[in-house]
């Protein structure tokens, strides 16, 4: 009984502490986790999936944000399926958490999920990561309209290397706001990690990069940005890039989100619980650290407003995926 209302005094406070009031009525629903979470990271280790739900373990444990230990289980494999589905088949218990991207979206329309959001239970949103594209410094391609010029008029005398599907998006968004002949650009999908040595080395002549992977290499003067993906100029190194927005290419803008999962069914209870953890790990100065180490921006959305932005992501990758040729689901 007294650890009952020790969990119940804590989890009031935690609420208060996010700025939720909670009536008698809500008070009376109110839960907390009963044995231990396990966080899911759909990556191998030393990713950096897995440095975003290892810092959200940390703050969790170091503040004390839950009542319970929490394990951070690697469930690498298959585009993120080996992750999504572990959690699908955890119906209904809120013990079990998993970071998630667009690849939940993009994966499942591609035909390599079976699952989507719609099968599990959206909790918050809360990372944003832009995407550099990269040349050698002394390319010819001098700047973004020059890279769609060159693939205007002949689609396959520029080679891209993509490191996942998103970054794929990423060029497609471009490319199509930009009437090139898809079918004839050449584009090489490999890991992540392997993209810019490819472009250093002479195979590729475009690298697709997340921009905390660019900056050193920027700096370094070993690669050249010629522009960003996102919506939003970011600073530093890369503070002269323009958008594909400023090249006059609009709908090109592309964001990576990262944001958490649960099973389906959970009560709006626990919906609420996980939220208000989440929130409090995203405002701790720990976080803010990391995210400024990966050139992060952190923008939380609940969980009713990252359900929206799959629901619109989804249609929106759905469309631009066609252009590539790589939509299955009909």
């Amino acid at each position: 009984m007294m650890e009952r209302r020790r969990k119940v005094g804590w989890l009031l406070a935690l609420y208060f502490a996010v700025g939720i009031g909670l009536s008698h009525s809500t008070a009376a629903q109110t839960w907390v986790p009963e044995r231990n979470v396990e966080l899911v990271v759909p990556a191998a280790p030393g990713s950096s999936m897995d440095v975003i739900v290892r810092t959200v373990e940390r703050i969790v444990r170091e503040f004390k944000l839950a009542p319970v230990s929490i394990a951070v289980v690697n469930r690498a494999g298959g585009e993120h399926a080996v992750a999504y589905n572990y959690i699908k088949q955890r119906t209904g218990d809120p013990h079990y958490l998993s970071l998630t991207s667009q690849a939940l979206l993009a994966n499942h329309i591609s035909g390599v999920l079976p699952l989507t959001y719609t099968d599990v239970t959206p909790i918050a949103s809360f990372i944003s990561e832009y995407y550099a594209f990269l040349v050698q410094p002394e390319s010819p391609i001098k700047t973004g309209k020059d890279f769609v010029q060159v693939l205007k008029e002949q689609p396959d005398s520029v080679s891209i290397a993509v490191g996942n599907i998103i970054q794929r998006i990423a060029v497609g968004l471009v490319l199509q706001s930009g009437n090139v002949d898809i079918k004839r650009v050449r584009m090489a999908a490999m890991t992540g990690a392997k993209t810019t040595p490819t472009l250093m080395g002479g195979h590729v002549d475009v690298a697709m990069a997340a921009i905390g992977a660019a900056i050193p290499l920027i700096e370094a003067g070993k690669v050249r940005a010629i522009a960003v993906s996102g919506p939003k100029r970011v600073g530093g190194p890369l503070a002269a890039v323009p958008t594909w927005a400023e090249l006059g290419y609009s709908n090109s803008s592309l964001v990576a989100w990262r944001g958490m999962i649960a099973p389906k069914e959970i009560t709006p209870a626990q919906i609420v619980y996980w939220e208000g953890v989440l929130r409090l790990v995203t405002e701790n100065k720990k976080f803010r650290e990391m995210a400024e180490r990966q050139q992060y921006d952190v923008e939380f959305r609940n969980a009713a407003e990252t359900r929206k932005l799959m629901e619109a992501e989804y249609a929106q990758l759905k469309q631009v995926m066609g252009y590539l040729g790589v939509v299955v689901v009909k």
